[in-house]
């Protein structure tokens, strides 16, 4: 990368975590802050807003260099990448929020609001990013997902992540809030596999001449892996006890997106191959 294109990039992460400040700050009405929070050391050395900040910083700059990293292979020129990835990364991580209902007890309102002050900037810097990249050379082949193939790809990533999150919540491989919320619990699970399938169909490029094993490191591990890690990394930068809970939860939950993209791929890959024999 270039030095302008370092100092474009520098700035457009700047300009959208002090937005991220600005319409939590709007939103503080709605904050989800718990009345007797036990901090982290780290909180209570540099104070919640210095620690947010630097959380913002964190979580901003790695979706950017994700975004870089797959920028070439994101269906579309210019500004279509960054509607694509933007859309991808603010489903993410608004669904992401919206778990704390079941886990901690809050209203939905109020996670929806926090968790929209964050997904509102990260689209918006998906955008300001893709403007400012340059349109020169030669694009991936683009071809259309079917209607098939993206009604498979959803419903195998439902499925597995689906699954897969019951397991952990049944044998307390995670927090959850399936005896407490149960039917909540089961709703956003449902919606939060279906996210992560409409973000692979966004992101994901038919025309993509990588192997399948390079394209699932990419999404599941760059795109989900970095983004996911990154956002929920929040709870045990801000406050004390989420750190195991919080790194199996991002571990498990690769996991279970490495298998959807495996199991989604390769059901598509013999279905193309069905296909083509009976037209033969």
């Amino acid at each position: 990368m270039k030095k302008k294109q370092i100092l474009k990039t520098i700035a457009i992460i700047f300009i959208c975590v002090l937005i991220d400040i600005a319409l939590h700050f709007i939103t503080s009405r709605y904050s989800t802050m718990p009345e007797n929070p036990n901090y982290s050391k780290i909180t209570e050395l540099c104070g919640t807003e210095i620690t947010a900040t630097l959380w913002a910083l964190l979580a901003f700059s790695g979706a950017a260099c994700v975004f870089y990293r797959l920028q070439s292979s994101i269906p579309g020129v210019g500004l279509a990448k960054g509607l694509r990835y933007g859309s991808a990364i603010s489903l993410l991580w608004l669904f992401a929020m919206l778990e704390g209902v079941a886990l901690f007890g809050n209203g939905i309102i109020n996670e929806f609001m926090v968790g929209l002050s964050d997904a509102i900037p990260a689209f918006l810097m998906s955008i300001l990013l893709s403007l400012s990249i340059s349109k020169k050379g030669e694009q991936p082949e683009r071809k259309q997902f079917t209607l098939h193939q993206k009604i498979l790809t959803v419903c195998v990533f439902t499925g597995v992540f689906f699954v897969g999150r019951y397991i952990a919540y049944f044998t307390g491989a995670i927090q959850s809030g399936y005896k407490t919320s149960p039917l909540y619990t089961f709703i956003w699970t449902l919606l939060m596999g279906t996210c992560i399938g409409i973000a692979c169909i966004q992101l994901e490029n038919p025309g993509n001449v990588l192997s399948q094993k390079r394209r699932a490191a990419r999404f599941c591990f760059l795109f989900f892996g970095v983004n996911w890690g990154t956002f929920l990394i929040f709870m045990p930068l801000l406050f004390s006890g989420f750190i195991l809970d919080v790194l199996s939860r991002i571990i498990i939950d690769i996991l279970l997106v490495t298998i959807g993209y495996c199991l989604a791929f390769s059901s598509r890959i013999k279905f193309s191959k069905k296909v083509n024999l009976e037209n033969a």
